[in-house]
């Protein structure tokens, strides 16, 4: 039967861009490893969970490879690229559910301390994503990416974001959301939880994430009360001490 194949894609692009770029596996990150981008620090990497309907698979790590994005300036800010190489992220369908799903997460922290952590954004950007599916009127694959920021590890209390490309029924009018954003108050840290899940149904169908980006935009820091209270008087006593020593000059 005639096969038809929907694709999010920049490779050509991520290769361009990444090409002198140094990328750090994921594998390295959940051992300890830290990366730094601009003024943000992106350590504390942890694998929350993997599962698959391949009881024969088993994640590879080192297949998804991270590199700093160091060219957003202050919007949309640093951030990181995420690189999936030799199909870590694909799946065939196997007539019932075919999936991988794998949840990580990390810590986000400001190295600058008069810059604070504004917003970020998740897109398929960096290597895009695709799904193909037999033209049998059976429909369903495809890959979601949902990101919750909180304040400690495992929280969502500061947003939750997804991005989705899949098709569900007719090929022809498939879910593309490519990109998304989260909005919250200037936080010196933060905690990113990123879940990927990956599916395809037909045994003839597919599915996959090339790769992904994301970026924390940043903005200056806001005074503590305390810190505006000294500086407030400490200009009320020039104020005085100037009246006064104008009033000498007299």
């Amino acid at each position: 039967m005639k096969r038809f194949m929907n694709v999010l894609f920049a490779m050509l692009i991520t290769v361009c861009i990444a090409g002198g770029a140094h990328a750090t596996p994921l594998s390295d990150l959940f051992n300890g490893g830290s990366i730094i981008a601009g003024d943000k620090l992106f350590d504390n990497w942890s694998q929350v969970r993997y599962m698959t309907s391949d009881s024969t698979r088993s994640l590879n790590a080192a297949n998804i490879s991270v590199t700093a994005l160091n060219d957003g300036g202050m919007d949309p800010g640093p951030g990181l690229r995420f690189s999936v190489s030799n199909g870590e992220l694909n799946v065939t369908g196997d007539g019932i559910y075919g999936f991988v799903d794998l949840m990580f997460g990390f810590r986000v922290s400001v190295l600058d301390p008069t810059l604070r952590i504004k917003d970020n954004s998740l897109e398929y950007a960096a290597g895009g994503a695709f799904w193909s599916v037999m033209l049998d009127g059976s429909y369903d694959s495809g890959s979601y990416i949902r990101e919750d920021i909180g304040t400690a590890s495992g929280l969502a209390d500061l947003g939750t974001k997804f991005i989705e490309f899949s098709t569900m029924g007719d090929p022809q009018s498939s879910t593309s959301i490519t990109s998304a954003s989260a909005a919250f108050a200037p936080q010196s840290e933060i905690w990113v939880t990123k879940n990927i899940l990956v599916w395809a149904v037909g045994e003839e169908d597919g599915a996959g994430i090339f790769g992904f980006e994301q970026r924390f935009s940043q903005t200056p820091a806001v005074p503590e009360p305390s810190t505006l209270l000294l500086l407030g008087g400490g200009l009320a006593g020039l104020a005085v001490l100037r009246k006064k020593m104008g009033g000498r000059a007299k």
